[in-house]
């Protein structure tokens, strides 16, 4: 199974009161349900949250390719 995310995907918002909304995409080569992504770094930020909403797409003409949306919220420190 493979499995990345799309950089061009990723967006990284803070609220007054520290709390992160992230926002990326997954594509990976099977439509299997993502799971994982409870903590994670990204530009030398350690992220701890969950998974709020998900939701899967077929590439079409891609073969075998799926993309999963994720929306994720939690702390970043």
């Amino acid at each position: 199974m493979a499995e990345f995310i799309e950089c061009a995907s990723l967006s990284i918002q803070y609220d007054a009161t520290g709390k992160a909304s992230v926002s990326f995409t997954v594509i990976r080569d099977n439509n299997s349900e993502v799971t994982g992504y409870k903590n994670f770094s990204y530009g030398g930020v350690s992220f701890d949250g969950v998974i709020m909403r998900k939701e899967q797409q077929y590439l079409r003409g891609s073969g075998k390719w799926y993309q999963w949306q994720m929306q994720w919220q939690g702390v970043g420190n």
